[in-house]
């Protein structure tokens, strides 16, 4: 790759964009709604796991919180 392609001054022709835009698009894959839905629901579903198991986590460590308050709370110090 040469240094004018990083040059902020460089442009591309009109015919040679126009060719790089035609050969972009007919290469360009098929796009599957049904591939999309399946991808958004499996993101949704592994969101709705990981909040569940936070609250598992965070009732657990509160669980034990109480707990160990319960053991210390009727004792002097």
């Amino acid at each position: 790759m040469s240094d004018l392609s990083y040059n902020q001054y460089s442009r591309l022709s009109d015919s040679l964009e126009r060719d790089l835009m035609r050969k972009a698009l007919s290469n360009g894959e098929s796009v599957s709604m049904i591939a999309l839905i399946q991808k958004a629901f499996a993101s949704v579903k592994n969101g709705v796991k990981a909040a569940n198991n936070y609250i598992i986590d965070v009732t657990a460590a509160l669980n034990d919180a109480r707990a160990k308050d319960a053991r210390f709370s009727g004792s002097q110090w």
